[in-house]
């Protein structure tokens, strides 16, 4: 794996406008999309991580399907009174849309899971149109050579997937909302973007911000226009939504959920310790516990995270008793969870995450995010990559 340097394209940043795509930099200090460095990786890499990604997605079903079989939801730190509309969520419909892994990886050694964004992740739009831009023109510019590749799947796979949801979930019509905080450039772009897939696949898109959502007399949901909602993919986290009055209506709705209620387990930061105990020792997780677990002692090098921490909030890096390094924020009521320390691979300009997409059961491209320290966090570059033998 190796970092290389490039000349920005002239027009990049309009190129980027003409995509949506106007968050390319999070403030003049911060930017968040890399033009003049990439990645470059093998194909032999790509089809390991390609391997480790659909064989860890395997085994997270199966430590939800443990969860349930030993009624494990209390360490999930989620309303009581909702764990039988989780397992109800299981029992009734096991299809999905996607989700993006994180690894500490240097391209040589076994791949380390850090966790799995199972539900809300975003970044995928600058993973699939604007990566796949970036090469198209800067191979046919000279910088890039023409076998240079990607593994960037996401807008075929996505399309087949929404499709497949569209026959397997039988809805009542096809009219599919997409709910986001609209002033989120960031949300909003991600749900545009697979609002569009799923047009491609035969769905009727309907954007709304999630504030809009109301309950109508008898409390089924409906957008801002009044109109019902019978289909919802919502990019607001249901580890929220679960805590908020409209939870209550969620099961009596009507409303098919894409994602299914039970996909906030499979993001949960509580399923690692129990991915560790169900494959002790496996090559590609790493050791972890929940903190309140004496064995989480054990570990002289550890990360210790909350159950739903976001953009790399509340999180410590602590060494022999004594933190490295730790960031701020407003999560870790729902407990925390203490796992081994897996150093992320570091070039000159900083420290880089993997992310590996799934969509439905198929892993279809990797993303790189680069901080400067050693936590990734809100401001975390996103860097394109190629492939290349």
């Amino acid at each position: 794996m190796f970092q290389r340097n490039i000349a920005p394209r002239d027009d990049w940043q309009q190129r980027l406008c003409q995509f949506g795509f106007d968050f390319f930099e999070v403030s003049s200090r911060h930017p968040y999309w890399v033009e003049d460095k990439y990645f470059q990786v093998s194909r032999a890499q790509i089809d390991h991580i390609d391997s480790v990604t659909e064989t860890l997605h395997q085994m997270c079903l199966n430590a939800i399907q443990h969860v349930f079989d030993n009624n494990l939801l209390d360490r999930f730190g989620l309303p009581a009174r909702h764990h039988e509309m989780l397992r109800q969520s299981w029992q009734q419909d096991k299809t999905y849309l996607y989700g993006r892994f994180d690894f500490a990886w240097d391209g040589k050694n076994s791949p380390k899971m850090l966790e799995y964004n199972a539900q809300t992740p975003t970044s995928l739009f600058e993973a699939s149109i604007a990566s796949w831009d970036w090469l198209k023109a800067n191979v046919a510019n000279g910088e890039l050579s023409k076998e240079s590749d990607q593994f960037n799947s996401h807008d075929e796979q996505l399309i087949v997937q929404f499709n497949f949801l569209k026959m397997s979930k039988k809805p009542r019509n096809h009219i599919l909302h997409f709910a986001c905080y609209e002033d989120c450039t960031e949300d909003l772009r991600t749900v545009s973007y697979l609002a569009a897939c799923a047009e491609e696949a035969g769905w009727e898109p309907v954007i709304t911000d999630i504030r809009n959502i109301h309950l109508t007399m008898d409390y089924k949901f409906a957008d801002h226009n009044k109109k019902p909602i019978s289909n919802l993919f919502s990019l607001y986290p249901y580890e929220f939504a679960l805590f908020d009055e409209y939870a209550d209506y969620m099961a009596n709705s009507g409303c098919v959920f894409i994602e299914p209620l039970w996909k906030v387990l499979l993001s949960s930061k509580a399923l690692l310790p129990i991915l560790w105990k169900l494959y002790p020792n496996h090559e590609n997780l790493l050791e972890c516990y929940y903190a309140d677990d004496p064995k989480a002692n054990q570990l002289n090098h550890k990360v210790v995270k909350p159950i739903y921490s976001r953009e790399g909030a509340n999180i410590s890096i602590t060494f022999d008793d004594e933190t490295i390094e730790a960031t701020e924020g407003h999560y870790g009521v729902e407990g925390y969870i203490a796992q081994q320390y897996a150093p992320l691979v570091k070039f000159d300009s900083g420290y880089s995450v993997i992310g590996s997409w799934m969509i439905g059961q198929t892993a279809t491209g990797i993303s790189f995010r680069e901080s400067n320290n050693k936590i990734t966090d809100d401001v975390a570059r996103f860097v394109p990559h190629i492939i290349l033998n």
